[in-house]
């Protein structure tokens, strides 16, 4: 479990790539949003990162939940890390009223190398 931790605070957590993780988060609610299910909502986007890794030649690293302040609302989006360096955001919760959406579409951005001191 650490050795996650460390993966999740060098890429997704790291200052080089917050405004990365903060511009998927805002592509997302940009788009049409369909409430679903957690639980179903869970199982589909994980298909979805699956299928965009396999797209970038990647496999999905790890699945992780990031709480995201917008404008108005708090969010907690799910994201997956690729093996390739790549994320890509996936459903939202309004952490307000715990329902969760499914965008229409997912974006996939590049993170930063990690560096180790």
């Amino acid at each position: 479990m650490a050795e996650l931790n460390t993966v999740v605070n060098t890429t997704l957590l790291a200052d080089d790539n917050q405004a990365s993780v903060s511009a998927m988060l805002n592509a997302i609610l940009e788009k049409p949003l369909t409430p679903m299910e957690a639980n179903q909502a869970k199982t589909y986007m994980e298909q979805v990162a699956s299928q965009a890794a396999n797209e970038e030649g990647a496999e999905v690293q790890l699945f992780q939940l990031m709480e995201m302040k917008n404008q108005h609302t708090t969010y907690v989006m799910r994201v997956a890390l690729f093996s390739n360096n790549k994320a890509i955001g996936l459903d939202v919760m309004d952490a307000e009223n715990g329902q969760f959406f499914v965008p229409e579409s997912c974006p996939v951005v590049e993170l930063q190398a990690t560096t180790l001191n």
